[in-house]
């Protein structure tokens, strides 16, 4: 008895160094700015290019890199899960990840939003699901099935499905029985939707790190990430605000003719911003029941493509119900 209280305590002892290991170290004013400089720069690039393809290229390449940037978000989440000592189907979940995305482009394209591409995305997730059950019927010797089926659903619930709300809002905010010129006009339009929405919950990410890390004292939740501080939190979103003001001021005509007023920019700017933080920190629950840092390490400054999108993948569907709903 005795030697087996020893063993788990080594146990307990071993794990607790991971996860000190894992954990940042404090960082210097001058190595803090120039992690900043790389996350700043890696962000403008990959984002200008993502608007430039919304604004001046064919709609079949905004959800090429749309689908592109979803397979890989999904991808390293599902190394995160396997990191984490778990087992997910992950062949099947990129297959599904691609025609979710890139599937209701046919009707996009076409100017039919509902009920064929909503629908369209619901068989994609039926068949999705009952392809998880099929693919786990033969697994003789996998003794987690209900965790290797959770995972592989929620990743693709989690990734593709709330990054497709970004189509939702390019494409298609207005009824799909609306004329056919006010049609033409909402695809338009809805390209200034999603700079704005980029605009706000990036701002976000950067005044919640430049307060942070100027002026951070009060940690938010360490024992998730120990490095966010509620300074941070209320900087972010006041960044946010103004962000949204910003976007509201510089984009007025299309974005006040579909219903985004003064009044709706504001709650918006708090809204958003308050819920890219909440898309933040869900991403580093997630990683440190893995023990890992950053989701990859593709991006200099950023770390992993998840780690890019992980607070748009709550802005971007709170937006589309807001605008739905709201306005």
């Amino acid at each position: 008895m005795s030697t087996m209280r020893d063993a788990q305590n080594v146990k307990e002892a071993g794990t607790e160094a991971i996860r000190q290991d894992v954990s940042p170290a404090p960082k210097s004013a001058k190595s803090g700015a120039l992690h900043f400089l790389l996350r700043l720069i890696s962000s403008i690039v990959l984002w200008v290019v993502v608007l430039l393809g919304i604004f001046y290229a064919r709609p079949l390449f905004f959800y090429a890199i749309l689908t592109v940037i979803a397979c890989v978000a999904l991808w390293e989440f599902y190394n995160i899960v396997e990191a984490a000592g778990l087992r997910c189907y992950k062949l099947w979940g990129l297959a599904a990840c691609a025609a979710l995305v890139m599937g209701s482009w046919f009707f996009f394209e076409r100017g039919v939003l509902t009920p064929k591409a909503n629908a369209f995305s619901l068989f994609v997730l039926i068949v999705f699901m009952l392809g998880v059950f099929i693919r786990q019927f033969p697994q003789k010797h996998n003794p987690q099935p209900i965790q290797t089926m959770a995972c592989t659903i929620f990743g693709l619930l989690y990734v593709p499905w709330l990054l497709s709300f970004i189509a939702l809002i390019n494409f298609g905010f207005l009824p799909a029985d609306a004329p056919s010129e006010v049609w033409k006009t909402a695809q338009q339009d809805g390209r200034f939707f999603v700079l704005y929405l980029v605009l706000v919950t990036k701002f976000t990410d950067v005044g919640s790190y430049v307060f942070g890390m100027t002026i951070g004292k009060h940690k938010l939740i360490p024992r998730i990430s120990p490095n966010k501080t509620w300074e941070g939190v209320w900087g972010g979103i006041f960044v946010a605000l103004l962000a949204s003001y910003g976007g509201w001021y510089l984009m007025r005509e299309p974005l006040e003719r579909n219903g985004l007023d003064f009044l709706n920019a504001t709650v918006l700017g708090l809204l958003l911003g308050a819920v890219a933080i909440v898309g933040d920190l869900a991403e580093s629950l997630i990683k440190r029941q893995a023990n890992i840092k950053d989701s990859g390490k593709m991006l200099p400054g950023i770390g992993g493509g998840l780690d890019l999108v992980d607070s748009l993948l709550f802005t971007a569907p709170v937006l589309y119900v807001y605008m739905r709903l709201m306005m």
